[in-house]
């Protein structure tokens, strides 16, 4: 049982999220920056539905995204405020709400580790065939859209 299918994904599945997980907190060993994983997610997480909504996004929208509590979504964003990571501007429309999005801090920090976790996938890749490659990349990509 230990060689079947699912316990080979498992494997695999589990050896690859420690190894972007190792990627991703050697961030935190740059310039003495202090980043969770689920901080970077959150920062990756508004970088990409800002990218829709470039004025920023509510905290209402993010905690959804995040399928978490708002409470527990606010205080994401508050401490990824403190480290200038996010920040909250006054929605111009509603002056009771606020936008919230990357600062120029976080997303040098997020392109960091972006290259990383790339340099990281190149590394993974090299070693295949071009018909391995392309059957990997095939087959993680119908995983991918089950998810």
């Amino acid at each position: 049982m230990a060689n079947s299918d699912p316990a080979i994904l498992r494997k695999a599945v589990s050896r690859l999220y420690n190894a972007f997980r190792e990627s991703v907190d050697s961030i935190g060993n740059i310039s003495s920056i202090d980043v969770s994983i689920r901080q970077h997610q959150t920062m990756d997480l508004v970088c990409r539905l800002t990218e829709e909504k470039p004025n920023g996004i509510t905290l209402k929208e993010l905690a959804e995204a995040m399928k978490l509590a708002p409470a527990t979504v606010s205080e994401l964003v508050e401490s990824l405020v403190k480290k200038d990571f996010l920040q909250r501007i006054q929605n111009p429309e509603d002056r009771r709400a606020v936008q919230i999005t990357l600062t120029p801090h976080g997303q040098t920090l997020l392109d960091e580790s972006i290259k990383r976790v790339e340099g990281l996938c190149e590394k993974l890749l090299n070693g295949l065939s071009p018909a391995e490659r392309t059957a990997m990349l095939g087959a993680l990509s119908k995983i991918t859209s089950k998810l």
